[in-house]
């Protein structure tokens, strides 16, 4: 999925429109075409690329590049206008055409900035925390919080405690170098962890993951356990906030 301006689509209009008059030097509609051009194929409006592949309009921008490089300050002639005109106004219907089968889709707002969630979930932390964390982890908290964002509050759930289980683990390798557990899971290395005697983990980041095993991990295991937008985010903002104490150690 890629985000884009919607300002993009207007261009496009402008553009086309701009294209259509009749004071324009060589080197102005030269610009314009190749501008159109790449938008035309970033947006992905496949019929009105293909319009602008037909003989009649590759004929005209040759023409039109050929005279840049010899005289691009020059005013275009009018016989050369009139067919700009003609080729334009019928892209211009069929652009006009395949947008009513496009849809867009305006993002609702979270409590989280939109940016940080769809494209930059390193932002939700310190600076260097969110490098050192496991792909894994970077990955499930990048679907947890394009999840938020669209609205997929269960799935988003899934991924952040996932994210956190797989810091925790590497935590407790971190904390553990000998006599690790053959099986690392959740409750059993919290409690290896609250057992230690030298260099023991703060007890408020100890209690917070245990809260967020007993309170959200085991329940979410069961297929009838649902979270709406808001105690997604709840839940959301205390594992960014446990990761967050995790990867100031790790």
């Amino acid at each position: 999925m890629q985000d884009r301006s919607s300002y993009d689509y207007i261009l496009i209009g402008i553009i086309i429109r701009a294209m259509q008059a009749r004071e324009h030097t060589f080197e102005f509609v030269s610009r314009g075409i190749k501008d159109l051009e790449r938008i035309l194929t970033e947006v992905n409006l496949e019929v009105s690329i293909a319009m602008t592949q037909s003989a009649s309009f590759l004929d005209l921008i040759e023409h039109i590049y050929e005279r840049e490089n010899e005289t691009p300050n020059e005013k275009i002639d009018t016989d050369t206008i009139e067919k700009i005109i003609n080729e334009f106004s019928g892209l211009e219907k069929v652009v006009f055409a395949e947008s009513s089968t496009k849809k867009t889709y305006t993002i609702p707002s979270r409590r989280y900035n939109t940016e940080f969630l769809l494209n930059k979930p390193d932002k939700l932390f310190k600076n260097g925390h969110f490098e050192k964390l496991s792909e894994l982890a970077k990955q499930d908290i990048s679907s947890s919080s394009r999840c938020i964002l669209f609205g997929e509050a269960t799935a988003s759930a899934f991924h952040i405690l996932r994210a956190t289980e797989d810091v925790l683990k590497n935590y407790y390798f971190y904390h553990r170098r000998q006599k690790r557990l053959p099986k690392p899971m959740w409750a059993n290395m919290l409690e290896q962890l609250k057992a230690k005697k030298n260099n023991k983990p703060p007890k408020n980041l100890l209690d917070s993951l245990d809260m967020i095993r007993a309170n959200y991990r085991n329940p979410t295991q069961h297929p009838e356990a649902t979270y709406n937008i808001d105690t997604a985010q709840d839940l959301f903002g205390v594992c960014l906030d446990v990761i967050g104490k995790m990867a100031e150690e790790l």
